[in-house]
């Protein structure tokens, strides 16, 4: 029995994204960088914490708001409309306001699961994955911030005869890195932008320790087996320069496959959830022109493209 345990926030079944065939998506809290562009916040901290979707809050008037009573912290208070306001300082995420709430407008977003647990989610789909060629994606958040867990998980899937996939941003010492990777038939690291400078303003690290990772990935890992991704982003990953930066650089260590992935706002609405402003609010998805000009730049450099999502 495998009683390793880590924190997930959420197990996502019949993905067709990211990974070939159809497969489970484990997702792990915990993250050392925060990109401008994070459409999971949820997977940012490593802790759990309480998610308020404030549209399901019918208010005080209808439901009487036992989620006060319960919170021992007195963390929660009612605004003008008699709706729930959290106060985060004072919040401990003991769950009991989650558990009171009849609109499941509050909810506790993290679990402390064992790689067991975990794995009998994975292995009710295992029908599917044998007939389409799929498995497990491990991501996140940052898989390797929870590093023994994720290699248990992956460990546990291969003795399954399960085909694994792993996320990463590469951010993250070499050790931890390359004790998964023998867990790993497929890697799909992130590639944020070239320049460290500019990397550290989107993300809040430089990237110089991924750029190491990666070329220490190239050493050990085929080149089918790796896709690296490399963002979209309007106004911020999109110019020229940095992909060609980017695709030279790439075939220069000699991978052959890159993942340019466009934008998107469809995390947007949950940063409100957790108390925060999202930093890329008049951010537009990528023009198909745009997008077509740079999958060209990456092609003309002998890579082949492929098409993703963040």
């Amino acid at each position: 029995m495998n009683k390793i345990t880590g924190q997930v926030f959420n197990i996502q079944r019949y993905s067709i994204h990211d990974g070939a065939g159809i497969r489970t998506l484990v997702f792990l809290k915990g993250c050392p960088l925060r990109c401008l562009w994070c459409s999971n916040p949820e997977s940012q901290k490593r802790e759990p914490e309480i998610g308020f979707i404030e549209s399901r809050c019918t208010g005080v008037d209808i439901c009487g708001a036992p989620c006060l009573s319960v919170c021992s912290k007195e963390a929660l208070h009612l605004n003008a409309e008699g709706k729930a306001v959290i106060d985060r300082d004072r919040c401990d995420v003991c769950g009991r306001c989650a558990e009171a709430c009849k609109e499941a407008a509050l909810k506790v977003v993290g679990q402390n699961m064992t790689v067991d647990e975990v794995m009998a989610e994975v292995e009710k789909d295992s029908a599917f994955y044998w007939r389409s060629g799929g498995g497990m994606t491990i991501g996140g958040g940052e898989p390797l911030a929870q590093p023994e867990f994720t290699a248990g998980l992956l460990e546990a899937a291969q003795k399954a005869y399960l085909h694994t996939a792993l996320e990463t941003c590469g951010h993250a010492p070499w050790s931890q890195l390359e004790r998964v990777l023998r867990y790993v038939d497929l890697l799909q690291f992130d590639l944020k932008h070239m320049d460290p400078v500019r990397h550290r303003q989107l993300t809040g690290q430089s990237n110089g320790l991924v750029l190491r990772n990666l070329k220490k990935v190239r050493s050990i890992k085929a080149p089918d087996d790796v896709i690296v991704r490399v963002p979209v982003v309007p106004g911020y990953t999109d110019d020229q320069n940095n992909i060609r930066e980017t695709a030279g650089f790439l075939a220069g260590l000699g991978f052959r496959h890159v993942e340019l992935v466009p934008y998107h706002r469809l995390g947007v609405s949950k940063y409100g959830q957790y108390g925060l402003i999202y930093p890329l609010a008049e951010c537009i998805p990528p023009d198909q022109t745009v997008l077509d000009e740079l999958r060209a730049i990456v092609e003309e450099l002998g890579l082949v493209e492929m098409t993703g999502k963040i």
